[in-house]
């Protein structure tokens, strides 16, 4: 029987990419490690028909004895492990169940009294060193400082992405919709998706701006927002974490992996008392994160990262001596 073999599917444009470059970090430390092992590392282009919402498989095409790690999807099937980057750059899911929302993060209970404090301060003040203090986010963001009013409700669009991958049943209007009716006499900030929202999105908003006086359209950079909102709502946005490092709370309209210190809400009505919860909370942000970064995803920088790939690899049923090594 011949050894098993690692097979990344990846994006057409990055089969031929240098894995060097921090969005593809991870299979980086894959194939040094696999070279280490005398596993043989193949790149094949991912599936067309394993889109964003497919979760499942029944044709057996990883049935071949190969350990199969899927680029950015959540395909659960034998044989396969799921990567992504995990929102904050330097951060990888490699996950059996998928990738953002389908994590198995998710389901892990979270212990705040379990997190030492100070370690995971340090962590924090990393994290805004490398997002809040230069005013960076995931997507480009304006240099310029613009004044947010105290006390907003900031509304973050996703544009379809949520709704296509399974996690929400609400689409960006709906959401702010809810927020409007739930505001409780508070101002709401809504910032359009830089990629996703459409120029109808766009058109949109701007009617709904007319008849509510309280809602203003902002593109500001986001941590001018954060910094002065109650609480951020999203679908499940990398912004919620984002506020997260201004200790701002988050109230989610869809699944997350990322909920444990979050208010979610599954229907419209539920969101006043979403946001009462939420602006309640007054700390915690820096074990959570710690929790999630540190001690549930993949830091290809980290010493053990490669005894933790090793420890995913084994429990997907490919320990070291299935390969031969």
């Amino acid at each position: 029987m011949s050894k098993p073999r690692i097979i990344l599917h990846l994006k057409a444009a990055h089969l031929s990419r240098d894995f060097s470059v921090p969005f593809l970090r991870l299979y980086g430390v894959i194939e040094d490690l696999a070279q280490a092992h005398g596993i043989t590392v193949e790149r094949r282009q991912r599936d067309g028909n394993i889109r964003v919402g497919t979760h499942a498989v029944c044709d057996g095409r990883f049935d071949d004895g190969n350990l199969h790690i899927i680029d950015d999807r959540s395909v659960v099937a034998d044989n396969v492990l799921n990567a992504g980057l995990a929102y904050f750059r330097g951060y990888w899911h490699l996950d059996p169940r998928g990738t953002r929302y389908r994590s198995g993060i998710a389901g892990l209970v979270y212990d705040e009294s379990a997190v030492r404090y100070r370690p995971a301060r340090d962590l924090f003040q990393r994290l805004r060193q490398q997002y809040v203090l230069p005013r960076k986010s995931r997507y480009p963001q304006p240099e310029q400082v613009e004044l947010v009013e105290p006390g907003v409700i900031a509304v973050f669009f996703q544009g379809r992405y949520p709704i296509d991958s399974g996690a929400t049943d609400f689409d960006d209007f709906a959401m702010l919709r809810a927020v409007l009716a739930g505001a409780g006499g508070r101002r709401v900030v809504v910032k359009p998706h830089p990629n996703a929202s459409t120029p109808d999105d766009l058109a949109q908003l701007d009617d709904l701006a007319q008849s509510h006086p309280d809602l203003l359209i902002t593109n500001a950079n986001v941590h001018d927002i954060l910094s002065a909102a109650c609480a951020t709502v999203s679908i499940n946005s990398t912004v919620a974490l984002e506020g997260y490092l201004h200790r701002t709370p988050a109230v989610l309209f869809g699944a997350s992996d990322f909920h444990h210190i979050a208010e979610t809400v599954t229907d419209a009505p539920a969101f006043t008392r979403a946001l009462a919860r939420a602006t309640e909370r007054r700390g915690g942000y820096a074990q959570y994160l710690a929790w999630y970064f540190r001690d549930n995803c993949l830091s290809p920088d980290a010493p053990d990262c490669a005894a933790r790939i090793w420890d995913r690899f084994t429990a997907t049923g490919f320990p070291a001596d299935r390969f031969g090594s």
